[in-house]
């Protein structure tokens, strides 16, 4: 929705007195975002600083944090300091940040560039060191694959995914099994793993099917894309359904809840 219909629409609705309020909140926060460049939240008696490029990242980013903030500080709550943490769909790294915070190691993913170079930025500008970033997408093989992103750079896009096909709008992105990276690169098994990744969730678990099924690994939190939204894709275009995520994560030792229903996403916990 533009401003102007935005505009409109609580002129209308709510009458001038709330416009002329909510107008001079949008103009003083969108001017001090750009003075300051950046902000903080926090949770769980953890405080991050994110950068603020301009006000639509930073709405992005709080939206996120405040639908999800059950599940952050859920994660926080269920981390041992001497853990490791898998963000595999990091964004700009509102998760990887927190859990930073509260473990020993964080390994994150992040495919698309420009939320990559903002996670990277917002690691350093915290101090944090134990964080190791991949410019990669996990999925069920190793290779490259057609990555879907908007046209121009958008900074904090939470709709990026692997597609199918070309199109117009995609690029090629390298991909690997997060099974074949951990051997690889000698990296830790994760104690507990967070999946967001736009509907390719069963190609990301295929390929970490040692991984999640090793003891070590106790916990797994996976947003579960069922229904397709602005054209984004589903579990449903890689055949397959939410019964079989839930299945294959039992077949890996895991006990699954639903914890969120977000009606075209489903927040799942595998616990072992």
């Amino acid at each position: 929705m533009s401003l102007v219909s935005r505009a409109y629409r609580v002129l209308t609705e709510e009458g001038p007195i709330s416009l002329v309020r909510k107008g001079s909140k949008y103009l003083f926060e969108n001017s001090y975002w750009k003075f300051k460049k950046r902000y903080t939240l926090s949770t769980n008696n953890t405080e991050i600083l994110f950068s603020a490029p301009d006000m639509t990242v930073v709405e992005r980013n709080k939206t996120r944090f405040f639908s999800e903030n059950n599940i952050i500080g859920e994660i926080i709550q269920e981390l041992d300091r001497d853990d490791v943490f898998y963000d595999i769909g990091a964004n700009t790294g509102l998760y990887t940040l927190f859990a930073a915070k509260n473990c020993s190691m964080v390994v994150s993913f992040e495919p698309y560039p420009p939320n990559y170079e903002l996670l990277k930025r917002d690691i350093s500008q915290n101090g944090i060191s134990n964080v190791e970033v991949y410019e990669i997408a996990l999925s069920d093989s190793n290779g490259t694959i057609s990555f879907e992103q908007p046209v121009e750079d958008d900074v904090g896009y939470g709709s990026s995914s692997i597609v199918d096909s070309d199109t117009s709008s995609s690029i090629e992105v390298p991909t690997r099994t997060g099974d074949d990276l951990i051997s690889e690169n000698n990296l830790p098994i994760p104690n507990i793993v967070k999946i967001d990744v736009e509907g390719s969730e069963p190609l990301v678990i295929d390929g970490l099917e040692d991984t999640l099924s090793d003891s070590d690994c106790r916990l797994v939190y996976c947003e579960v894309h069922i229904k397709k939204v602005d054209r984004r894709p589903s579990i449903y275009d890689f055949d397959t359904d939410l019964d079989d995520i839930k299945s294959q994560l039992r077949e890996y030792g895991f006990t699954v809840e639903e914890v969120e229903n977000r009606g075209g996403e489903v927040f799942i916990k595998g616990n072992k």
